[in-house]
C-alpha cells in the first residue's frame, strides 16, 4: 500500500480506534455489519384486542334469546390464529364460530354471544378468547338476569264503531295489537261474529316479538238497514288471551243526491283527466274516478247526505304526466 504525506500518520491514529468498533478482516476492508434493533423487523409478539370487555344483556325472559358480538381485531403487523372461545356461564352460548380463525394484521373478525337463560336471576360469567398472540386468554365480562316470561297482547282500542254507513257501502277501520309482554305471542286463531263485518290483516301462525306492533283491519258490509254489532275474538298463546273488539254500526238509506262537475278542455290537448276529491278545503284529496275521465265532465254519485266536499282536476299528458291540482271548488250535499 502507498500512502503519501501526512495520510500515513493519519491512518495510523484511525485504524486502531475503527477496528474496536466495527468486525474487519486484517483491517483491511469491511465485511458485515449488525443491528440488532433494526425497525424494520416485526416484533416477536404479536397481540389481540377484544372490544367490548364487558357486554350487558339486560333482562331476557326465560326461554327467550338475545344476542350481542364482540370483535377481535389484530394489531400487529403479524397473522394471528384465534384458535377457541369458550364460556362456562350458564346460559351464554358462542355458536356458529368454526375455529381456527386467522387474522391478518389490521383486521378484524366477529364472535356472537347469545343469552338465553334457563331460570330466573342474575348470572355473570367470562368469555375467554384463545390465540397464538398468548398463552393467556383474552377475556369478556358477560352479564344478564332471567325473568319470568310475560305474554301479553293489547289492542289499542276495546271497540270499533263504524258509526253511519250508507246502504250498499263499506267502511274500514283498524285496530293495533302489541305485544307488550317480554316473550314472543303467537296469534292462533281470529273469529269475526256478525255477518256484516270481516277481519284481515293478520294471520293464524303470525309471531310477535317484545314491543312488536300489527294491524287489524275490520270491514263493515252496511245492510239496506238497521244497526249490526259483532265482535272480534284474536286468539293466541298470550296470558290475557282471548282479546276482544266490540263492533257496531249503523245503515243509514244511500243518497240520491250527485255532484256533477264541468271544466274547460285542456290547451295542451290532454288525452284525459283525474277528480280529486276532500271532505276539507285543505285535503288530504283523493282521486274519485277510474279510469280516466275522457270528457271535460264527471258526475260524482257517492256523496253522503249532510257533507261538505271539496273537488279538483287534474289533467294527465298522452305518456301519464299529470299536471297540478286547479283551484278548488266545492259541494255542500243536502242532510236529506
Amino acid at each position: 500500500m502507498v500512502v503519501r504525506h501526512q495520510g500515513m500518520a493519519r491512518l495510523a491514529l484511525l485504524l486502531p480506534l475503527l477496528c474496536g468498533i466495527i468486525s474487519m478482516s486484517g483491517c483491511v476492508g469491511v465485511t458485515s455489519a449488525t443491528n440488532t434493533s433494526n425497525p424494520l423487523k416485526p416484533a416477536s409478539g404479536a397481540s389481540i384486542s377484544v372490544s367490548p370487555t364487558a357486554v350487558t344483556f339486560g333482562t331476557v325472559a326465560v326461554g327467550g334469546t338475545v344476542s350481542e358480538s364482540v370483535t377481535v381485531s389484530n394489531t400487529t403487523a403479524s397473522n394471528i390464529s384465534v384458535t377457541q372461545a369458550s364460556t362456562e356461564a350458564k346460559g351464554f352460548t358462542i355458536p356458529g364460530t368454526a375455529l381456527p380463525i386467522t387474522i391478518a394484521p389490521g383486521q378484524q373478525s366477529t364472535l356472537n354471544i347469545v343469552f338465553s337463560p334457563k331460570t330466573v336471576g342474575a348470572i355473570t360469567g367470562t368469555v375467554s378468547v384463545m390465540s397464538s398472540a398468548s398463552s393467556a386468554p383474552s377475556t369478556v365480562i358477560v352479564s344478564g338476569t332471567g325473568v319470568s316470561a310475560l305474554t301479553l297482547l293489547d289492542a289499542n282500542t276495546p271497540n270499533l264503531n263504524f258509526g253511519n254507513v250508507s246502504a250498499g257501502t263499506a267502511k274500514t277501520l283498524s285496530v293495533d295489537l302489541m305485544n307488550a309482554g317480554n316473550a314472543n305471542v303467537t296469534i292462533a286463531q281470529i273469529k269475526v261474529a256478525g255477518g256484516k263485518f270481516a277481519a284481515s290483516g293478520l294471520s293464524s301462525g303470525l309471531i310477535l316479538a317484545p314491543g312488536q306492533h300489527a294491524t287489524l283491519d275490520v270491514t263493515f258490509s252496511s245492510p239496506r238497514s238497521g244497526t249490526i254489532g259483532g265482535s272480534v275474538t284474536v286468539t293466541s298463546n298470550a296470558a290475557n288471551s282471548p282479546v276482544i273488539i266490540d263492533l257496531s254500526g249503523a245503515a243509514v238509506p244511500g243518497s240520491s243526491h250527485s255532484v256533477t262537475l264541468t271544466w274547460q278542455p285542456d290547451p295542451f290537448a290532454a288525452s284525459g283527466y283525474n277528480v280529486y276529491r276532500s271532505t276539507a278545503a285543505s285535503g288530504p284529496y283523493a282521486r274519485v274516478n277510474s279510469p280516466d275521465v275522457t270528457a271535460t265532465a264527471y258526475t260524482d254519485s257517492s256523496v253522503r247526505v249532510g257533507q261538505v266536499y271539496y273537488y279538483a282536476v287534474t289533467a294527465v299528458g298522452s305518456e301519464g304526466a299529470e299536471s297540478s291540482l286547479s283551484d278548488l271548488v266545492s259541494a255542500v250535499i243536502p242532510a236529506s
